[in-house]
């Protein structure tokens, strides 16, 4: 009987860690714990979207929210372009790069209408561009093929901002992933990411 082919899995949020790795004071040592897949504290920022994610989606799913509220307004904005699209869609496929087979996994916050959509809240959002050089969008567009638009709806607690991105406009994730790759290899972190990352599918 012959033996299937190792996988590998990889995400945007592994991808990620590594383009921040030389980007802050502790961003290497933080992408080496993504990368063996050690738990990571959340930051307040992070809570703080967590928290604002699920008071959008309460309210998307038919829960009161009381003008009164901090977000109302931000909310309020986003509930037309949101309402009834499919709420944290769970994908996978698989992609060979370079003679190794791979699983990309993502979470989409939100798709409608062959367009994703994906909310961050970040008080320091200051300019549209923040997010061009995100593996997300590359990533996503590669999981639904289809879709030709990703929206990011950036919430400073006040306002919303739109940063969006079409197919044509991004560089194929692929490319991402043999970069990463070549990366693991000039630092010996290949067989780090071969034992933590082998997929189970």
């Amino acid at each position: 009987m012959s033996r299937k082919p190792n996988k590998f899995l990889v995400t945007q949020s592994l991808i990620s860690s590594w383009q921040w790795s030389y980007k802050t004071d502790n961003g290497y040592e933080d992408f080496l714990k993504t990368l063996r897949r050690e738990p990571i504290q959340p930051t307040k920022a992070m809570l703080a979207g967590q928290h604002f994610e699920n008071v959008l989606n309460a309210a998307l799913n038919g829960a009161d929210i009381d003008p009164a509220h901090e977000w109302y307004k931000p909310i309020t904005e986003l509930y037309p372009t949101l309402f009834g699209a499919q709420q944290q869609v769970r994908l996978s496929r698989d992609m060979r790069v370079d003679g190794m087979n791979f699983v990309l996994y993502g979470v989409l916050d939100y798709l409608k209408a062959g367009v994703i959509y994906d909310t961050k809240y970040s008080k320091t959002y200051r300019s549209v561009g923040k997010y061009l050089d995100s593996p997300q969008h590359p990533m996503y567009f590669a999981l639904v093929p289809e879709a030709y638009e990703f929206q990011y709806k950036i919430c400073d607690g006040r306002y919303v901002y739109t940063e969006a991105y079409r197919p044509d406009e991004v560089e194929p994730i692929e490319r991402t992933i043999s970069q990463f790759m070549a990366f693991l290899d000039r630092q010996n972190l290949v067989s780090t990411f071969c034992e933590h990352w082998q997929s189970k599918y």
